[in-house]
C-alpha cells in the first residue's frame, strides 16, 4: 500500500472513529461527552479515584474554557467560563473529601450543556 493510500485510509478510519471531529460544533460535543463519560467512570469506582478519568475530565473542561471568546462572546462566554471554573473546583474538592454529590453535580451540569449543545444546528453557527 502506498503511503498516500495508507494515510487516506487512516484519516478515513480516524474520522469515522471520532464522529464529529471535522467541525468545531462536533469537537465541542466530543469535549462535553468526554466530561460526562469520565465523570461517570469516576462515580462507578467511588470511593477509589480513577486518575485517568479525572485527568481527562479536567483536560476537557480546560480546553472548553480556553476555546471561549470572552471578547466577542460577552456575558454568555463569561458565564460559561465561570461554570467551567466552578466544575473544576468541585472535581478537586471531591478529591479531598470524596463527597460523590460533587461529581453528581458536575455530571448534571455537563449533561445539560451537552443537551443544549446537541440541539444547536451546526449549520446556523458562526464559521471560524
Amino acid at each position: 500500500m502506498s503511503p498516500n493510500k495508507a494515510f487516506d485510509a487512516y484519516k478515513k478510519s480516524n474520522n469515522e472513529y471520532v464522529e464529529g471531529i471535522e467541525t468545531p460544533h462536533g469537537r465541542v460535543k466530543i469535549l462535553f461527552d468526554t466530561v460526562v463519560d469520565n465523570i461517570d467512570n469516576m462515580i462507578e469506582v467511588h470511593p477509589k479515584t480513577d486518575f485517568v478519568s479525572l485527568g481527562k475530565s479536567i483536560n476537557a473542561i480546560t480546553v472548553l474554557a480556553g476555546s471561549l471568546n470572552t471578547k466577542d462572546g460577552g456575558e454568555l462566554a463569561n458565564n460559561l467560563l465561570e461554570l467551567y471554573d466552578y466544575s473544576k473546583r468541585k472535581i478537586n474538592e471531591y478529591l479531598e473529601d470524596k463527597n460523590i454529590k460533587k461529581l453528581d453535580e458536575v455530571k448534571s451540569i455537563f449533561e445539560k450543556l451537552l443537551e443544549g449543545w446537541t440541539e444547536i444546528d451546526p449549520k446556523t453557527t458562526k464559521k471560524y
